[in-house]
């Protein structure tokens, strides 16, 4: 059910939640991505634009959000610097709370490189594991066919050891045919990470979100789904870890951030969108950002994404992709 602060927060126009894409290249080929890779690094141009965004509306503010997104924005890490210590020198130079995190695969998230960017008020990451080495390896490869699991688990082991304040969400992916190796996975996380509070676990079912994509016959319904999560999860001793075990069947009250009047996109190009989904959709290509920090925005079609808080139906505002009229 939606609580009434969580309807004013994604109304609220002090709060502003930007998602950036960097670039929209990936050093990963996942089996079932549904990105394109065509669109390459940020140009100086849309970055300037960013930061003179950032600078005319956070005077505005009682917060100011950066979600980092891709492709793999690590791979542009020096925009990723730029823009993120403008928007977080901005926000204390006006006293308004500035937050940053990344969904990233964590594969050039070195130690040395999370540390710098939690003193810049990048705090949060999404890394998505498929299982252990056995399946994550077949599912989650370099753009070059490479394993890749070793690489995440030493990054991962070797966070231990940081004094910083991060939270470290490992998404794990679900299908028919992983789940073995999902609840070996689970096992070995509760015995070397789970026990910090800073690493966290929320599962998800992997979705064919691309028009070509194979992954379809492996889908899990949903009865089978949360079957096979009370399965991973029993394998090891509930007293460690007294959390209900999250996934998106879990969420109660969710409102999505395309959704939210106060939340956009950013892509590459200095396109504007909502959904980080629907990269491709003409629904989701809303307008332009300018390198002076000014936006044309087509209303009627920005409108659309907004139209759940009209009857405040859980459906549209939980995923309001999955009720747009088509143009």
């Amino acid at each position: 059910m939606l609580s009434e602060s969580t309807i004013a927060e994604a109304l609220s126009p002090r709060i502003l939640s930007l998602i950036l894409l960097p670039t929209e290249k990936c050093n990963f080929r996942c089996t079932y991505c549904y990105e394109d890779f065509a669109i390459g690094r940020m140009p100086p141009s849309v970055v300037r634009g960013i930061k003179a965004l950032i600078t005319h509306r956070v005077p505005h503010l009682d917060r100011l959000n950066i979600s980092w997104f891709g492709g793999e924005p690590l791979l542009a890490r020096d925009v990723v610097l730029d823009i993120g210590q403008h928007a977080n020198a901005v926000c204390a130079q006006h006293g308004v709370a500035f937050s940053a995190g990344f969904t990233t695969n964590g594969y050039l998230l070195e130690p040395t490189l999370l540390q710098s960017f939690t003193e810049l008020q990048h705090r949060e990451f999404q890394i998505t594991l498929d299982g252990d080495a056995e399946w994550h390896d077949k599912t989650r490869i370099t753009a070059n066919k490479g394993a890749t699991f070793e690489k995440l688990w030493s990054n991962l082991i070797a966070y231990r050891s940081l004094s910083a304040n991060f939270a470290i969400s490992l998404r794990l992916h679900l299908h028919q045919d992983n789940i073995e190796s999902v609840r070996r996975l689970y096992s070995s996380l509760h015995r070397e990470l789970l026990s910090d509070p800073r690493f966290s676990v929320y599962f998800h079912k992997v979705s064919n979100l691309s028009a070509g994509g194979t992954i379809g016959e492996k889908i899990l319904p949903r009865d089978r789904y949360l079957e096979a999560i009370a399965y991973i999860t029993s394998c090891v001793d509930c007293c460690k870890n007294d959390e209900r075990p999250m996934s998106e069947e879990h969420l109660d009250g969710y409102i999505c951030y395309a959704a939210k009047p106060n939340s956009l996109m950013i892509r590459a190009n200095g396109k504007i969108g909502k959904c980080t989904v629907a990269l491709n959709d003409d629904r989701n290509d809303l307008g332009q950002l300018h390198a002076d920090g000014t936006i044309d925005i087509e209303n009627d079609k920005l409108r659309r994404w907004m139209s759940g808080f009209s009857d405040l139906s859980e459906r549209t505002l939980g995923c309001p992709l999955s009720t747009l009229a088509s143009t």
